[in-house]
C-alpha cells in the first residue's frame, strides 16, 4: 500500500473538506470524529473520544496579562503618587506572572477568568503479536491557529519574537521600577512608564487583533502530523508489533496550551509507566525532517537524551538528512518532558533560508504545499522508530 498517498488523503480532508479547526470549535469535533473513525477502519482497538474541559481561545490570557499591566503603568504616568505606583507594581507583577505562568501551562489569575468548554481528545492502540513489555504513544494535535499578521513572514515572525519579549521585560522591569518608587516615595520612577507602556501597548494591539482572525486550514501544521499516524495505524494492523503497544492520541487545545496532552498524561501516564515513549508529530508535511533538542516558549526545555538517542538510531532510509535544531515554540512534547517522560518532537524545516516560505499559522497553509517526499521520510523514520523500540 502507498501510505504515502493515505497519508495525503487524511490531511486534505482535514485541510479541505473541514477546514479550519479551531479548538473547542464544532470543527474540531468533526475533525475528531473523522480521526476516530479512520482509527477503526484501520483495525485500531479501544477507539474513544476522551473528554476534557479545555479553552477556546490562545491569546486572551495575554490580553489580559499585557492590559493588566498597560492600566498599572497608565495609572503610575498620570497620578505618580506613592499609591498609583504601588498599584501599578502589583498590576505589572500580575501581568508578569500570567505571561510566565502561560509559558509553562501553569496556574495563573488569567485561567481564572477564561471560561473553559468540553471538548475531546481522540485514543486509540494496536496490541503487538505477543504479551505487551513496551508502550508507545504516538501523537498529534488535530487543533488549528488563528492567522495573526505578526505571523505572515519570516520577517514578521522575528519582530514578534522581540515583542514577545519585549513585553515580557516591560512588565518585570515596571514590577520592579514601581516597586521601588512606592517603596523609596521617589515619583521620578513614573516617567519609565513612558517607554514601558508603549512596549505593552504595541504587544496588547497585536495580541487582540489576533482574536479577529480566521483559523488556519491547517494542512502541515497539523494535518500532516495526524495524517501520517492514520496511515501507519493501518500498515500496524498489517503488520503489528511483537512486544510494543502502540498507543494513538489525537489532541485538542494544543494552539490554546497544550491542555489535550496534559489531560491525557493525568489520564494515562501513570498507566504507562515511566518507560513509555511519546512520539509527537507536529509539521511534517513539508521541508527537511527534524527532531527538536529543547521546547518551551520562555524557559527551554532540554528533549529526553533517550529520546534523542532513539531518533539518532532511527535516522535511516531517509531521502534527506535528519536535522537536529531547537523548537520555535512549544509541542506537545513539552508537557510530557517537563514531567520528566521520554519524549521526541519530529518535525520539519527548511536548511536554506532562501527556500523557507512561512505558511505558518497562515491561511496559505493548504494541502498544495504538502510534499510527499516530506510525508515518506517522516512515515520511513517514525517506522524505523518503532522497530527500534520493539527490538530494545
Amino acid at each position: 500500500m502507498d501510505y504515502a498517498q493515505r497519508a495525503f488523503e487524511h490531511i486534505r480532508h482535514l485541510s479541505e473538506t473541514i477546514g479550519g479547526r479551531g479548538s473547542c470549535s464544532p470543527n474540531h469535533r468533526r475533525a475528531a470524529e473523522y480521526s476516530a473513525e479512520a482509527l477503526r477502519s484501520a483495525g485500531a482497538g479501544q477507539v474513544e473520544l476522551e473528554p476534557f474541559r479545555g479553552v477556546a481561545s490562545t491569546y486572551l490570557p495575554f490580553v489580559l496579562a499585557f492590559a493588566s499591566a498597560l492600566v498599572g503603568t497608565s495609572l503610575a504616568l498620570f497620578f505618580g503618587n506613592r499609591i498609583a505606583l504601588g498599584i501599578a507594581a502589583l498590576m505589572n507583577f500580575l501581568g508578569t506572572w500570567a505571561m510566565y505562568a502561560e509559558s509553562e501551562f501553569a496556574s495563573n489569575w488569567t485561567r481564572w477568568l477564561i471560561p473553559t468548554a468540553e471538548t475531546f481528545n481522540v485514543t486509540g492502540a494496536v496490541s503487538p503479536q505477543n504479551k505487551p513489555k513496551r508502550q508507545i504513544v504516538l501523537c498529534s494535535h488535530l487543533d488549528t491557529h488563528r492567522t495573526p499578521i505578526f505571523y505572515s513572514s519570516t520577517a514578521w515572525q522575528k519582530a514578534f519574537g522581540v515583542s514577545v519579549t519585549g513585553a515580557f521585560l516591560s512588565m518585570a522591569l515596571s514590577a520592579l521600577t514601581f516597586g521601588l518608587g512606592s517603596l523609596l516615595d521617589f515619583n521620578e520612577f513614573r516617567w519609565a512608564g513612558l517607554l514601558f507602556g508603549l512596549v505593552q501597548m504595541y504587544a496588547l494591539i497585536l495580541v487582540i487583533s489576533a482574536e479577529f482572525t480566521p483559523f488556519s486550514p491547517g494542512a502541515n501544521d497539523n494535518a500532516s502530523g495526524t495524517g501520517i499516524i492514520l496511515a501507519l495505524a493501518e500498515r500496524l494492523h498489517a503488520e503489528p508489533l511483537m512486544n510494543t503497544t502502540v498507543n494513538f492520541i489525537f489532541t485538542d487545545c494544543e494552539e490554546t496550551g497544550a491542555h489535550g496532552i496534559i489531560a491525557y498524561l493525568k489520564k494515562h501516564a501513570e498507566a504507562l509507566g515511566k518507560d513509555a515513549i511519546y512520539i509527537i508529530l507536529d509539521e511534517v508535511g513539508a521541508g527537511q525532517l527534524k527532531t527538536v533538542t529543547e521546547d518551551g516558549l520562555i524557559r527551554k526545555y532540554k528533549t529526553h537524551p533517550r529520546a534523542l538517542q532513539l531518533a539518532r538510531n532511527a535516522n535511516f532510509g531517509l531521502t534527506r538528512s535528519l536535522i537536529e535544531a531547537n523548537g520555535e515554540a512549544y509541542t506537545d512534547a513539552l508537557p510530557a518532558t517537563k514531567q520528566g517522560l521520554i519524549a521526541l518532537t519530529v518535525s520539519s524545516a527548511f536548511p536554506n533560508p532562501e527556500q523557507a516560505v512561512s505558511h505558518w499559522h497562515q491561511m496559505s497553509d493548504r494541502i498544495e504545499f504538502i510534499d510527499k517526499q516530506s510525508l515518506q521520510d517522516t512515515l520511513t523514520f517514525t517506522w524505523n522508530i518503532l522497530q527500534e523500540v520493539d527490538n530494545l
